[in-house]
């Protein structure tokens, strides 16, 4: 059957036919100096995250998190607690063994690779000043960071609903280093991204309906004002995806 498409779905069908899989594409080529993600600067101070074997939880049966799986929208105004922002990046980048010069992770990444940065809105969480924060996955550690334009309370105005991440107690920032995943995969790698950032995202969602939590994802944004807000090119870095996180009303 014939039929037109349309200028988003040409683009759509251009983006499949690039990254269609062809064994001439994977060809391990030099390791980027970017792969190993987390890096603390010389000017930056690590704040430490409470060690997640010693925060004390309820267990929680995995089917019951599934089912109480949901997008919640509005937060009250409560803060959240520092171990719960210590097991929500466990569980979506956090580092669960180290093997070999590798790392693994609490997700899956083609080749172990994880291609993402992992940064923070904080508005109200009990003992970390409100600003935006990076996460450092092998160190389980924060670091806080400056905003390149504007401050952490702009980075509202970049979505379509500013008070997903207003009213948030805490807002997710995922950015993706191409990079990390092309230099293996080629442009194959380019689809990694995306299915990759679905993947942190679900186990997120699953994180808070375990703790109780509200979480809303979050795709429409301005890429170009949020690129510029944390001060990445759009090209080398870009913004992938957002969630806010919440305590429910």
């Amino acid at each position: 059957m014939l039929y037109m498409l349309s200028d988003s779905g040409w683009t759509g069908r251009k983006f499949l036919q690039e990254t269609l899989y062809r064994d001439s594409h994977i060809k391990v080529e030099e390791e980027p100096k970017t792969r190993v993600c987390g890096v603390c600067e010389p000017n930056q101070t690590l704040i430490p995250l409470p060690e997640i074997n010693k925060i004390a939880v309820d267990p929680v049966i995995l089917w019951d998190a599934l089912d109480d799986r949901q997008t919640i929208r509005t937060y009250s105004d409560e803060e959240m607690h520092k171990w719960e922002l210590s097991l929500l990046l466990h569980y979506t980048q956090g580092v669960r063994e180290k093997k070999n010069g590798s790392h693994f992770r609490t997700v899956p990444s083609a080749g172990a690779l994880h291609p993402f940065e992992t940064r923070i809105i904080v508005n109200r969480v009990s003992g970390l000043e409100p600003g935006i924060y990076r996460y450092l996955p092998l160190d389980h550690a924060l670091v806080h960071e400056e905003c390149h334009s504007g401050d952490h309370q702009s980075l509202c105005h970049v979505c379509k609903n500013p008070n997903l991440i207003s009213s948030s107690a805490i807002s997710f920032i995922w950015t993706a280093v191409p990079e990390r995943m092309i230099w293996k995969f080629g442009p194959r790698g380019w689809r990694y991204l995306f299915i990759e950032a679905g993947h942190i995202c679900q186990n997120l969602y699953v994180a808070c309906a375990a703790l109780s939590l509200g979480v809303c994802a979050i795709g429409s944004y301005n890429d170009d004002d949020i690129n510029c807000i944390l001060g990445i090119d759009g090209d080398s870095e870009f913004c992938i995806y957002l969630a806010s996180v919440g305590k429910i009303k």
